[in-house]
């Protein structure tokens, strides 16, 4: 299995433009798969100068409905004739906003997506398998959701209440030795991802799991996850998965990755634009 990330905030090259976003390009044996589109049309662009052909890709995930994950999508309905997308019914049935200093911003999908409706597949049982690939909609609360949440909400009868993030969904690819975990943003928590993935599959590795964590660094919008706190996420992720490598990005701010890195040591490294990652673990043993 191959994994490039198209758009993240960093990069790790001079040639690939960077944004508040995310989005995979990931191929399996059987598939070419988008996950998320970040936020503009910029993982075209970068994708375009990787030589990745975004036509042939035949499977596209949506992680959750804020526009750094969603925004692109058009952009790729555009060129692509073929994918299906897969994604949670509630990414269209709310507006999502967020709220900093009394100033709200609308943060949810684009109208015109509405024009391509024959190419969405709405995910609602608890789990749902495809080939390989898996989209899991129900999520274990046992643990804390990240505390930036709370400046995330949704529409409700011309109000603005309390984001659920009902619109969230984790995909998971299997392999022959174990899975791989997507995640876009954990905003239902990492930590809940993770046991949710154990939960359903009790018997499988997870050999590694990618993308944001949704912890983000303190700032003055909103109260942030303290050190002890981040510590603790940090291990019990080594506990549920001592052999788990992590690569996150995004929605990690640099004070939690380093907190994370002090506890999880080389268990968890940096995803950035460009960074490729050739999972062959599974095919060299088998």
């Amino acid at each position: 299995m191959k994994i490039i990330t198209l758009v993240d905030n960093s990069s790790i090259s001079k040639k690939l433009a960077t944004e508040h976003g995310l989005s995979l390009y990931i191929e399996t044996e059987k598939h070419k798969i988008l996950f998320d589109t970040g936020k503009t049309d910029l993982f075209i662009q970068n994708a375009e100068k990787l030589n990745i052909d975004l036509k042939e890709v035949d499977f596209v995930v949506i992680s959750h409905g804020h526009s750094d994950h969603i925004g692109g999508l058009v952009y790729f309905l555009k060129i692509n004739q073929k994918a299906h997308v897969y994604l949670k019914k509630e990414v269209f049935t709310n507006h999502y906003y967020s709220i900093r200093n009394e100033t709200q911003k609308y943060i949810g999908y684009a109208s015109e997506l509405f024009d391509y409706n024959d190419r969405f597949v709405f995910i609602e049982s608890a789990c749902n398998v495809f080939d390989d690939l898996i989209l899991i909609t129900n999520f274990d609360k046992k643990y804390a959701e990240p505390k930036a949440n709370k400046m995330l909400f949704k529409e409700h009868d011309f109000k603005l209440i309390p984001d659920d993030f009902h619109h969230e969904l984790i995909f998971v690819i299997q392999t022959k030795n174990g899975l791989t975990i997507f995640s876009g943003c954990a905003h239902n928590g990492i930590l809940n991802i993770v046991a949710t993935v154990k939960r359903f599959f009790p018997n499988l590795q997870i050999n590694t799991v990618i993308g944001g964590f949704h912890l983000i660094d303190n700032n003055e919008f909103v109260e942030t996850e303290s050190e002890n706190e981040i510590k603790f996420i940090g291990e019990e992720l080594k506990r549920l998965t001592p052999e788990t490598i992590y690569y996150t990005g995004h929605c990690t701010g640099e004070n939690a990755y380093k907190i994370l890195s002090s506890v999880l040591n080389k268990q968890i490294q940096k995803l950035n634009t460009f960074v490729k990652l050739n999972l062959l673990k599974d095919e060299k043993n088998n």
